[in-house]
């Protein structure tokens, strides 16, 4: 077996890394310490917040943050690097150019398992930052392979952005009813299940994982199998 080294570029947000790490943790086929993957995390919380970087024209600004923690990578010799953050991923192709290990795409892997299950997903709904949305990255990647995605009208996603940033991020509530009252809008709209587009949202998907993708889940799967580790589902 081929083990690797992983890299973990977290603290967009903290909660949303150590629950990255939890799951790598549960997610791997392991009796001992020692059959667990070797990781490293870099919780870079200081870092610009990424909506306000692309929003604002700072999206060097983010960039040469991400390049600093490359480096650091580089010299702990990592194999692969995850980045828990979907807003990160919207300028991945350029911080992928800038080095050879490769970053895991978190969007990517989780359009793959849609693609692969095709005939459980008609029409998609995307709760994300505005940041995300903005981007196009997964309307990018939704059309690549001809699935139907359903971006909010402008109230709806202040409403997500207010879950996203005053409750999750400022006060670590998640306030199940605020969530339902946006997963309803998206059904009203054709949709029959919802990406959590942003890893601050992964907190909802116990309560609505019938209604819910998750694309930290594909993260995880990935990370692990990548590193040369087996993935144990649920």
């Amino acid at each position: 077996m081929n083990l690797n080294k992983l890299g973990i570029i977290g603290g967009m947000g903290p909660e949303a890394t150590v629950d990255f790490y939890h799951k790598i943790v549960n997610h791997t086929v392991a009796s001992i310490d020692q059959e667990h993957i070797d990781i490293i995390i870099l919780n870079h919380a200081s870092i610009i917040d990424r909506t306000y970087a692309l929003k604002n024209g700072l999206e060097q600004v983010l960039i040469n943050s991400l390049l600093e923690d490359i480096r650091i990578m580089e010299n702990l010799n990592v194999k692969n690097i995850a980045i828990p953050c979907n807003t990160c991923h919207t300028i991945l192709d350029k911080v992928q150019s800038f080095t050879n290990i490769p970053i895991i795409n978190m969007v990517e892997e989780t359009v793959k398992y849609i693609v692969d299950n095709r005939k459980n997903y008609k029409k998609i709904g995307l709760m994300a930052t505005d940041g995300t949305v903005l981007s196009g990255m997964y309307q990018n990647w939704f059309d690549k392979y001809n699935l139907s995605l359903h971006c909010p009208q402008k109230d709806v996603q202040k409403q997500i952005m207010d879950i996203i940033y005053n409750d999750i991020k400022s006060k670590g509530v998640y306030d199940n009813e605020k969530f339902k009252e946006v997963l309803t809008y998206f059904m009203q709209n054709g949709c029959d299940h919802v990406i959590l587009g942003c890893t601050e949202l992964s907190g909802f998907k116990d309560k609505f994982k019938n209604y819910s993708i998750d694309p930290m889940d594909y993260l995880v799967k990935a990370s692990i199998e990548k590193s040369g580790y087996i993935y144990k589902e649920d």
